[in-house]
Order: structure tokens, then C-alpha cells, then sequence
């Protein structure tokens, strides 16, 4: 009994050690490491980050939009079949909150409109129209997404930190297609917010030079709908000064809808992926 009781007392003895150590870990990390104190600047230390940059973008939108009485309309592409470019360039903006020591709330914002007008070659049947060869169709296609999502880092060192949580999509998407000199005209929209499971990294490669890397995915399925969303991001920075910083990063988003037996139903499949030129500051 005495020697279960010595046994006992040694393993809660260590492990209150080993947490005191844990959290002494996270001390000096947070203070030494801290620009306040003169230490290493990096986005492990970073309590606030503000992110701008300049994409450029491949688009790829393919899809399929139903009638009321659930007849299969014509598969499309928006590029090739209606005009609409696949070139994206835009500015794009990003927050990150560091939220105590292993906390990080990230805030993204995506917008996508395009519109074109075109001379189709060949017959849609587009929703509740008929789009006929030689119809000059006008087409509009926006997107505009505000990602928010919550990471809890489960590793964190002085060079490398690894964490995973969960985000929110807000998506409101809207696809018109009119053609003027018959005034048909048919439009589709939607909104709604999306999960995802989130994975989030960042290796200090050197004291001015880091890699940070990221992915989102879900894949939902509720009945006659589907919804699939995968995000993924990775790049290369350079600490300038110890607020300021410059990079050049890679992004893909793939996004799938499938809705049946509704009005409106169809399929939309959503192909985004480019490189990013972005400064950085922070503190």
C-alpha cells in the first residue's frame, strides 16, 4: 500500500512537471520571442496580421441548370460555350487574429464577377429556356465568398507550428443568361454559409524567411443536395522589416453543388487556382 502510494504520488509529481514545462514552453515563447522583447518576428509570433495581394487567376465554371418540370437541361461551359473570360485578376485582402497563445481566427474575402456577350454556336437548354445557335446571349457570373475559420495549434515551437479547427463559407452565388432580342431571360442564385475542416501550418525557415501552408475541405450531402468546397494555399514569405513583409503564394478553390428534385436544380462545378503577389504587415 505504501509503495502504491509513493507510486502514485512520483507519477502526479511528473506529471505536474511536465505541464509546468509545457506552459513555461509557451511563456517563453510568447515573451522572448515576442517583437516587444526584441526577439525573432515571424507569423508564429504575430499577434495581428493584415494581408494584400494581387491575384491572378485561371477560372474554370462548368454546369447544368434544370427546368421546373426536372428535364436535364444542356451541360455548359461559361467560357467556352458563353464568353466569359477565365482570366482573374483582382486584389484580395485577409485578417488574422491571434487569439491567446495557440489560437488563430483567419478572415478571407473572394469576389468574382464576370459578364460577357457572345454569339452561341450551338443549342441550351438553360433552366426554363432555350437559348437557339446564332442567339447573341448576355451572360453574368458572380461569386463572392467571406471565409472565416478558427485553428487551435496543437504544435507550437519557435520554428514551426501546426494546427487544425473548422471555417465557415458565407457564399452568395448568382449565374444570369438573357437574350435581348426574344427577352428571355433566365437567372439562378443562391446563399448560404458552407463548413469545412481546416489544417493550417507555418515552417521559419530562417529568421527572415517563412512557409506557411493551409487547406480547407468538406464534402456535404443533405438529402437531393451535395455540396463540396476544398481550398488550399501555400507560400513563401519574406520579413523585410519586422512589421512588414512580402511573398508570393499559390491558391486553389474547387467548388461543386449538385441540387435535385428542387426548383431551381442543376449542377455547378467552380475551378479557381493562380499565383498571389501579397505584402503583409503585422505586430
Amino acid at each position: 500500500m505504501r509503495r502504491a502510494s509513493m507510486c502514485l504520488g512520483f507519477t502526479l509529481a511528473t506529471a505536474a512537471a511536465t505541464a509546468a514545462q509545457a506552459q513555461q514552453a509557451d511563456s517563453t515563447l510568447s515573451q522572448a520571442d515576442s517583437p516587444a522583447a526584441g526577439g525573432t518576428a515571424s507569423p508564429i509570433t504575430d499577434h495581428f496580421a493584415i494581408r494584400g495581394g494581387y491575384f491572378w487567376g485561371h477560372v474554370g465554371t462548368r454546369g447544368r441548370f434544370d427546368n421546373a418540370a426536372g428535364v436535364q437541361g444542356t451541360p455548359f461551359s461559361l467560357e467556352s460555350d458563353f464568353g466569359l473570360t477565365a482570366q482573374q485578376r483582382q486584389p484580395r485582402m485577409e485578417l488574422i487574429f491571434r487569439l491567446r497563445e495557440r489560437g488563430r481566427l483567419r478572415v478571407d474575402f473572394f469576389d468574382l464577377s464576370r459578364s460577357a456577350t457572345k454569339r452561341i454556336t450551338g443549342t441550351f437548354a438553360y433552366g426554363n429556356q432555350v437559348f437557339e445557335a446564332n442567339d447573341v446571349v448576355q451572360s453574368q457570373f458572380d461569386w463572392r465568398q467571406t471565409d472565416v475559420t478558427y485553428t487551435y495549434s496543437f504544435v507550437r515551437t519557435q520554428r514551426f507550428e501546426l494546427g487544425g479547427g473548422l471555417g465557415i463559407h458565407l457564399i452568395q452565388a448568382e449565374a444570369i443568361g438573357t437574350v435581348p432580342a426574344r427577352a428571355a431571360s433566365q437567372d439562378f442564385s443562391g446563399a448560404g454559409p458552407f463548413p469545412t475542416l481546416a489544417l493550417d501550418g507555418t515552417w521559419l525557415i530562417a529568421k527572415r524567411v517563412a512557409f506557411t501552408a493551409r487547406a480547407q475541405y468538406f464534402d456535404a450531402r443533405i438529402s437531393s443536395q451535395r455540396g463540396e468546397l476544398g481550398d488550399y494555399r501555400g507560400e513563401l514569405q519574406y520579413r523585410l522589416q519586422r512589421n512588414f513583409a512580402m511573398g508570393l503564394g499559390y491558391e486553389g478553390l474547387r467548388v461543386r453543388l449538385d441540387v435535385r428534385h428542387e426548383n431551381p436544380s442543376g449542377t455547378m462545378k467552380l475551378n479557381v487556382e493562380g499565383p498571389e503577389l501579397f505584402l503583409r504587415a503585422s505586430f
